[in-house]
């Protein structure tokens, strides 16, 4: 003002009301706000034409989300996950294996992984700086190693036109087991095997581990 005057301030519509300069405002709430002062001179005019200044109050992190990526073992040692949050705003930073935190964008990808257990963990943070405090996290395993296929037994009835077989290996996973030359289809422990011509034939089996 370029008078002696006093000041009438509001915030949010509310009702003017004397005022100190500065003016301290406190106990906010999140969302749109909006300031408006009034100068009054000595003679008691008021300003027709309120100085107002409106801003956003953010006080709520973000929350983040992984939308995709290895979550069981895989026979890569490459990995790539997307991810996303709540505020569109938001930029992330990402850790591997309990690294520090780095700035990173989506899709994240990895290479030259080693073999064993890893986890991949992603956080939000919005524009005004607050940080999601529980990041998403996504944990797999990679495995590149081939599981062993034992043959624990091989019983033929007497005439030896039916056998049962009996196979494990030393992970968990499916099998695959073929005759002879027939296609390859997916089977079970204990397997009967009947209808042979006479001739000798061959059983096959292999394990194919949940990587």
């Amino acid at each position: 003002t370029n008078e002696p005057a006093t000041f009438e301030c509001r915030v949010d519509g509310a009702p003017f009301a004397v005022c100190a300069n500065p003016h301290n405002l406190t106990g906010l709430n999140d969302g749109f706000h909006a300031f408006e002062v009034r100068a009054i001179d000595a003679a008691g005019n008021i300003d027709a034409t309120p100085a107002t200044r409106t801003w956003i109050v953010d006080t709520t992190p973000p929350d983040t989300g992984i939308a995709s990526g290895p979550q069981l073992p895989i026979n890569s040692t490459s990995a790539a996950f997307a991810f996303s949050a709540t505020e569109t705003d938001s930029m992330f930073e990402c850790s591997l294996d309990g690294a520090a935190f780095v700035s990173c964008t989506s899709p994240m990808s990895y290479s030259g992984l080693a073999e064993g257990s890893h986890i991949f963990a992603v956080r939000a943070i919005d524009a005004v700086g607050n940080t999601d405090p529980s990041p998403a996290s996504r944990a797999w395993t990679v495995d590149m190693i081939a599981p062993d296929t034992i043959i624990s037994s091989f019983e033929v009835n007497p005439d030896a036109t039916v056998a049962t077989v009996s196979f494990s290996a030393n992970e968990a996973g499916t099998f695959e087991c073929r005759v002879d030359t027939a296609p390859v289809a997916p089977c079970v422990s204990p397997q009967n095997i009947s209808g042979l011509p006479p001739g000798s034939h061959t059983f096959e089996v292999r394990a194919r581990d949940i990587a």
